[in-house]
């Protein structure tokens, strides 16, 4: 399971592969600053309702890893496709600030933190809404889920 400290350690990053018991392929990276660095293991997982969400971060004991998989090189590809977009998107609109002749000067303080983290956090509301499509397009069935934790249990139940 992952563990960080201070920003350096391991995590889960991305969403891929949705089946109808509502589990998905995720990887687990090595990360710093809370950045995904290296890809470590992808694992099928299923969030546990109740447990993963804290107000602070997202819980390591809300996740039930169902499978140890091979690494899944799509979703590492994407994560660093997107980290790189991500941070040509900064560097482009710091160049478009400066281009256009614009200053943060020119507005009051509470508007410009409204519009900084607005124009900051908009490719994280893309990611949302693609990951929200995709994990529709795999039918919740609470038919699978059961399924799924039977055989779960059956292979963590002592013989």
């Amino acid at each position: 399971m992952p563990f960080s400290f201070h920003g350096f350690g391991t995590a889960y990053y991305g969403e891929c592969d949705f089946r109808p018991d509502g589990s998905y392929v995720t990887t687990e990276w090595i990360s710093a600053f809370l950045l995904p660095v290296l890809p470590f293991r992808s694992v099928r997982l299923v969030r546990m309702p109740g447990k993963d969400l804290n107000l602070v971060v997202v819980s390591s004991e809300g996740f039930l890893v169902i499978e140890r998989t091979t690494l899944h090189w799509r979703q590492v590809m994407r994560t660093y496709g997107f980290m790189a977009c991500y941070a040509a998107y900064l560097v482009g609109l710091s160049t478009a600030v400066d281009s256009l002749g614009l200053s943060w000067g020119q507005i009051s303080p509470t508007w410009a933190i409204v519009i900084f983290l607005f124009v900051l956090t908009l490719p994280l509301f893309l990611l949302l809404f693609l990951r929200h499509k995709a994990r529709r397009r795999a039918i919740f069935s609470p038919e699978a889920q059961i399924e799924t934790l039977k055989k779960l249990r059956a292979h963590i139940s002592p013989k």
